[in-house]
């Protein structure tokens, strides 16, 4: 299985990469071979090759950087992900596939590939959250620390009242959530696998100290 970090030396500002090194320790457990393309900025990307792609947070500045260099990119990305490949995007990163980032009166253009837009709020949102989930059996737990604010309609990652952390459209999932994600929530990381190699059989893997630290979260995090 091939798994595509998308500027991972630009966007990894919460321990990103934590993402990436469970998907492979998980995967590998299952007997698979993974190969992972760390992908700098200048580098060729070739998103045809990769079973799955993720990219991560980084300051507002970086941001800025990665998105002037993936607007190369925005009919490969499109296509990804109309072709149903997994994607994961977490931390602000989300906000760059939407139509566009509304920051005051400055309005940037984004991929436009998703139906959705990001409006930035004066203040910045700082919390811990433990909230239902489309893609998950369990609350999905994690941190969150951004001023940005998705606008949108389609089916939403994570939800509360009117709240919006998240999006998915096919196998595309972005949520503002930090963490990391797939480290923070063992459940949704199984399931997530399964989806990964389109199977409910895999073989039994020890989450045991990560669901106890999942479950004292969920105890502390109202």
């Amino acid at each position: 299985m091939n798994i595509g970090y998308i500027y991972y030396d630009l966007l990894n500002l919460y321990g990103d990469d934590g993402n990436v090194k469970a998907l492979k320790q998980r995967l590998t457990n299952q007997g698979v071979k993974v190969n992972i393309d760390y992908i700098s900025l200048g580098d060729i990307i070739n998103f045809a090759k990769y079973d799955i792609v993720y990219i991560g947070s980084g300051t507002d500045d970086n941001l800025l950087i990665a998105l002037d260099y993936l607007k190369e990119y925005k009919s490969d990305i499109k296509r990804y992900i109309n072709g149903n490949k997994f994607f994961l995007a977490t931390g602000n990163s989300v906000e760059l596939f939407g139509k566009y980032i509304q920051k005051g009166e400055e309005k940037l253009e984004a991929l436009d590939i998703l139906n959705y837009y990001t409006e930035y709020n004066d203040s910045r949102i700082v919390n811990d959250i433990n909230y239902s989930c489309t893609q998950s059996s369990k609350n999905i737990i994690g941190f969150e620390n951004h001023r940005g604010h998705i606008i949108s309609k389609e089916k939403n990652f994570l939800y509360k009242d009117d709240n919006k952390y998240g999006v998915v459209y096919n196998n595309f999932i972005g949520t503002y959530l930090i963490g990391p994600l797939l480290i923070r929530n063992p459940y949704f990381l199984e399931e997530y696998i399964k989806r990964l190699l389109n199977t409910e059989n895999i073989k039994e893997d020890n989450y045991y100290l990560e669901i106890e630290a999942y479950k004292k979260a969920v105890e502390l995090i109202e």
